[in-house]
C-alpha cells in the first residue's frame, strides 16, 4: 500500500529539504519513492541541482521527480477536457466553451486535478509531496471537499461549473472523495509540520494545524528545523539567537505530537550526496556536519545607501505604493512592517496583507483585521481575509444582480458559478483594489504573500474583468468598472507609483527563485526597484568555525546576487533581538534605513564637543 506523506510550514522552515531528504532516505532504503512538489515557485531543481519539470524524471533506480508546472497542467488539462467536444460541437460553441476555460478556475482545478491523481493507486511506496507555504496548503487540503461538494450542487442544479458542464468532470467527483478518504485516513498518510524555532512560525505551525484538524486530519509530526548548534567558541551574538530558540522549542514541544529536532547546518542542503548525509543526520542521528568550503572570498561590500532606498519608495506623487515579494520566509512582512512605519512619519500610511498565512498581528503585536485599523500614529494596517471577502463579493453582485431586476432563474445561476470554490480568489483582488483606490492613504505598502501567490493576484485584474462582463448588464457600469481595473492594472505597472522589491537571504535557492520572480514579474509589465538581501551577518559576531562558515557562505552569495541582479542590493542585517512589536520594529526600521538611536546621536554630539573643546 502507497503511504502518502506531507510536509508543510511557515516559509523558509526549510520544508523543500525536508522533503528532498525524506525522499532520499526512503529511495536508499530501496523503496520506490516519488517527490512531488505542488509549490507555485518550487525550488527541487534548485535542491537536486539538476532540471526537474513538469513530467516525471528518473534520479536513480529508486527515486521519481516532478515539478508541477501550473501553465502545462492546465494546458493539459483544458486539451483533456475539451478533446471529447471538438468532435460534437460547431465552432461557435467550442470556442464559448474555450473561453470559459480561460479563467482562474481552471488554473486552479487544473493543478488540484493533477494533485489528486498521485493520490491514485501508484506503483510507489511512498509519494511525498512538498507543499507550498501554509495557506497555499491549507487551500489545497480543502479543495477536495469544496469541489466535490460544488460538483454535486452544480448537478442538482443548472448542470454547469464555472470550468464546463457537470458532464464532463463529473468523473472527477469521485476522485475528489477518494482524495478526501485518503487524506483522513492515518494509515495511508502522514502531515509533517516543518517549524523553526521563531514566535511567528511557532504561531504559524499552531493555526496550521487547527486548520488541517477542522478538514478530519489528524495525523501530524512536527520537525523542529535550523536550531542553532551549541558551541564553547560562540560569541555572544549567536549564544543571544541560541536561548531565544531554547524558549521556542520549548514551546512547540508543549504539542504531544512526535517531534524532531534538526540542527542548522554551516552549508547548504544541495546536491544528492549531501540530500543523503542530511538525511543520515535527521533519521539515523549521524553525528555530521554539513558545510562548504568558502574561505578566501573576499567581503562583499557593494550594498546600495540608505538614501537611495528612501528615494525609490517615496516619490512626489500623490500616492506611494510599495509592494514586497519573494521566497516564503525571507522577510517580507518584517520588512513591510518597517517600511510602513518609515513612511508614516511622511503621512498616512496602509500596510496590507494578501497573504492567505498572514501574521502582522504577531509582528506589529496590534489585532489587524478584514478592515483597516489604526496601529500607532500615522499607520494602519489591514489583514483582507479570503472568506470575509467571498461573502462580501457574493452579497455585492447578488444585491447588484436584484437591484438590476435580473430573472430568478438568471439569479440561481449566478448564485451557483459564486459558489465555485475559485470565487474568493477574485474577491480578495476585489477588496484589495477597493483600498488601492482610496483616496486617504498618502502610501500603500504591500506585504504579498510568497512569489506564486504573488503573480496570481497580478493576473487577476483580467480574470476579473472577463467576470464582470458576465454579471454586468449596463453596459455603461461595466464600462465604468473596466475602467477601475485598467486603472489599478497601470497604477501597478507604473514605477512612478510603484515601487515592486524582491527579498532574498544570501543562500543559492531564495536568490535563483527570487531572479525567476524577476522575470515573471517582467513578462507581466513589472519592473524590480530593488532587492533586499535579509539576514546579513556581521562578521565581528561570527567567531568559531560554525559561525565563520555560515558568514564565508553569505559572502559567496552576496557576490552572486550582484551578478544576478543588476538593480541595488540593500542590505537588512540579522538582529540579536526578536523582530516582535513596535520597539523591535523601530530597531529593524533604523537598521535599515541607518538611522542613528537618540543615545548614539547624544554620544556622537558629545563627542564633537569634546574635539571642539581639546
Amino acid at each position: 500500500m502507497t503511504q502518502y506523506i506531507f510536509f508543510s510550514g511557515k516559509g523558509g522552515a526549510g520544508k523543500s529539504s525536508m522533503a528532498a531528504a525524506t525522499a532520499v532516505h526512503y529511495a536508499e532504503e530501496q523503496k520506490r519513492t516519488l517527490l512531488v512538489s505542488t509549490d507555485p515557485a518550487g525550488n527541487l531543481g534548485d535542491i537536486f541541482e539538476e532540471e526537474v519539470s513538469a513530467e516525471i524524471i528518473h534520479k536513480g533506480a529508486y527515486l521519481d521527480l516532478i515539478q508541477l508546472d501550473a501553465d502545462k497542467v492546465t494546458d493539459a488539462y483544458k486539451q483533456q477536457i475539451l478533446a471529447p467536444l471538438e468532435e460534437i460541437l460547431d465552432a461557435p460553441s467550442l470556442e464559448a466553451v474555450k473561453e470559459q476555460f480561460n479563467g482562474g478556475c481552471t488554473v486552479e482545478i487544473a493543478t488540484f486535478d493533477r494533485f489528486t491523481d498521485f493520490l491514485s493507486d501508484t506503483k510507489y511506496d511512498y509519494v511525498i509531496f512538498d507543499t507550498a507555504p501554509t495557506g497555499h496548503t491549507l487551500r489545497l487540503m480543502t479543495l477536495p471537499g469544496e469541489w466535490s461538494d460544488y460538483i454535486s450542487k452544480s448537478e442538482q442544479g443548472s448542470g454547469q461549473t464555472c470550468i464546463g458542464p457537470v458532464s464532463q468532470i463529473g468523473d472527477a467527483k469521485a476522485k475528489y472523495e477518494h482524495a478526501v478518504q485518503v487524506l483522513k485516513d492515518p494509515e495511508k498518510s502522514r502531515f509533517f509540520l516543518v517549524a523553526r524555532p521563531e514566535k511567528t512560525s511557532v504561531y504559524e505551525t499552531g493555526r496550521a494545524k487547527k486548520e488541517l484538524e477542522k478538514t478530519g486530519i489528524s495525523h501530524f509530526n512536527l520537525i523542529i528545523n535550523g536550531i542553532i548548534p551549541a558551541s564553547p567558541e560562540s560569541t555572544p551574538f549567536f549564544k543571544a539567537l541560541r536561548e531565544k530558540q531554547a524558549r521556542y522549542i520549548k514551546e512547540l514541544q508543549a504539542d504531544t505530537i512526535p517531534t524532531k529536532q534538526v540542527p542548522l547546518q554551516a552549508g547548504e542542503i544541495k546536491g544528492y550526496d549531501t540530500l543523503k548525509r542530511f538525511a543520515a543526520i535527521v533519521y539515523k542521528g549521524a553525528e555530521d556536519s554539513i558545510r562548504a568550503n568558502y574561505s578566501g572570498t573576499e567581503a562583499f561590500v557593494d550594498f546600495a545607501g540608505p538614501d537611495l532606498l528612501k528615494k525609490l519608495i517615496r516619490r512626489e506623487k500623490k500616492k506611494r505604493i510599495v509592494a514586497f515579494t519573494g521566497k516564503g520566509g525571507t522577510g517580507k512582512t518584517l520588512t513591510a512592517c518597517a517600511v510602513a512605519q518609515q513612511l508614516a512619519y511622511d503621512g498616512k500610511t496602509l500596510l496590507i496583507t494578501t497573504d492567505p498565512a498572514a501574521h502582522l498581528g504577531q509582528v506589529l503585536e496590534a489585532e489587524v483585521n478584514h478592515e483597516a485599523g489604526k496601529i500607532k500614529g500615522k499607520l494602519w494596517a489591514v489583514n483582507i481575509d479570503q472568506r470575509k471577502a467571498g461573502e462580501e463579493y457574493k452579497k455585492k453582485i447578488l444585491d447588484n444582480a436584484r437591484q438590476q431586476n435580473y430573472s430568478p432563474e438568471l439569479i440561481a445561476n449566478l448564485t451557483e458559478e459564486l459558489d465555485s470554490p475559485c470565487t474568493e480568489e477574485i474577491a480578495v483582488f476585489e477588496k484589495f483594489s477597493q483600498f488601492l483606490n482610496d483616496k486617504q492613504w498618502a502610501h500603500i505598502v504591500l506585504d504579498t504573500a510568497p512569489t506564486g501567490h504573488t503573480l496570481r493576484l497580478l493576473e487577476l485584474p483580467f480574470e476579473y474583468q472577463k467576470q464582470l462582463n458576465l454579471q454586468n448588464a449596463k453596459e455603461q457600469e461595466e464600462s465604468g468598472r473596466r475602467k477601475e481595473i485598467e486603472g489599478i492594472i497601470d497604477m501597478m505597472k507604473d514605477p512612478e507609483l510603484t515601487s515592486f522589491f524582491l527579498l532574498a537571504y544570501p543562500e543559492y535557492t531564495p536568490l535563483h527563485e527570487s531572479k525567476r520572480a524577476a522575470q515573471d514579474l517582467k513578462r507581466a509589465g513589472i519592473e524590480i526597484a530593488g532587492v533586499i538581501i535579509n539576514q546579513v551577518l556581521d562578521r565581528e559576531s561570527c567567531t568559531g568555525n560554525f559561525a565563520a562558515s555560515r558568514w564565508e557562505m553569505q559572502q559567496h552569495y552576496l557576490h552572486m546576487a550582484r551578478k544576478l541582479f543588476k538593480g541595488p542590493l540593500f542590505a537588512m542585517p540579522l538582529l540579536e533581538q526578536e523582530i516582535i512589536g513596535q520597539n523591535s520594529l523601530d530597531s529593524l526600521r533604523r537598521a535599515l534605513f541607518h538611522i542613528p538611536t537618540d543615545e548614539e546621536l547624544v554620544e556622537k554630539m558629545a563627542c564633537k564637543s569634546v574635539k571642539r573643546i581639546l
